[in-house]
């Protein structure tokens, strides 16, 4: 009978060791790396008579996480288009296009609201410079370099 008793104990109290241990394994990795590849559409008009096309995105990041805490802290490097059609500008069945190239390079800071979590939501900021270029025709120069300031939202899935 007391062997039974402790049978039925141990059997109670084995889901709550399970949560327990769960909850120790959660590890957050001190440094991770994020490559990225996506679409951008350019919002308004760069100037008259254009229209906003697809263009691309490429990203990379590496970031720190500071252990305890919910901030991480990293660099970034990006490279994006912006891409404008001028076929109503120059109407002779051609396809008539300008891309304005982004090389970024920033340092990042996130506050992760559920880090080590499968869903993890965060936001942040990045600070850093951008090249800016023409890529293709181009209908209306535009370079140099500039401020980048990055607004971050997101989430990350483990």
């Amino acid at each position: 009978m007391k062997h039974k008793i402790h049978l039925l104990i141990l059997l109670l109290a084995w889901p709550f060791c399970q949560v327990n241990n769960a909850k120790a394994q959660t590890i957050v990795q001190k440094f991770e790396g994020e490559a990225r590849l996506g679409i951008t559409v350019p919002l308004g008009n760069f100037h008259d008579f254009t229209s906003p096309q697809v263009g691309a995105s490429l990203g990379l990041e590496a970031r720190y996480n500071f252990k305890g805490t919910p901030w991480d802290c990293g660099v970034l490097l990006e490279l994006s288009t912006a891409r404008w059609g001028y076929n109503e500008l120059i109407n002779d069945g051609h396809d008539h296009w300008q891309s304005n190239r982004t090389l970024a390079f920033a340092a990042v800071t996130d506050y992760n609201f559920r880090q080590g979590k499968k869903i993890n939501p965060f936001v942040g900021t990045g600070l850093g410079i951008a090249s800016l270029d023409v890529v293709g025709d181009e209908y209306y120069p535009s370079s140099g370099i500039s401020l980048f300031i990055a607004p971050r939202v997101g989430i990350e899935l483990l």
